[in-house]
């Protein structure tokens, strides 16, 4: 799968984000994922978040593909540039932007927190081809 493979979507959530599109890679939706999502999120020169949620059940992490992040963690600016990474822990205010002049393109990995063991494996479990990459 390519990100050409996807429909690249504004990002109209009513959480925050202002100006950005997404492409969901691996969600509940798009291949059945449990938990995991991972998204592509692109956000042109002056596009943002403002007012995003503070996650309490899942964990997140971000990274920047190109452009620059500036990651707003506690109020605090962070400069993220291409190749970096940003982590967030559960009920960590965060808000991005940005600041540059080219888009900023990055992954966005979101992990819930369980208590306990995990749930079992369905007796049919994953297909192999969805368990597996097309990929030698």
């Amino acid at each position: 799968m390519t990100l050409d493979d996807l429909t690249r979507k504004p990002l109209n959530d009513g959480a925050g984000h202002v100006g950005g599109f997404v492409w969901e890679v691996f969600t509940r939706e798009s291949v059945g994922t449990e938990a995991l999502r991972l998204l592509v999120q692109e956000y042109p020169p002056g596009g943002y978040t403002e007012g995003h949620p503070i996650h309490l059940d899942f964990e997140q992490c971000y990274y920047v593909i190109s452009g620059t992040m500036t990651a707003m963690l506690n109020g605090k600016p962070h400069i993220v540039p291409a190749g970096s990474f940003v982590f967030i822990p559960r009920g960590m205010k965060h808000e991005h932007r940005n600041d540059g002049d080219t888009p900023m393109i990055f992954l966005t990995i979101n992990v819930p927190v369980r208590d306990g063991v995990a749930p079992p494996i369905p007796d049919n479990g994953p297909a192999e081809s969805e368990a597996s990459s097309d990929q030698p």
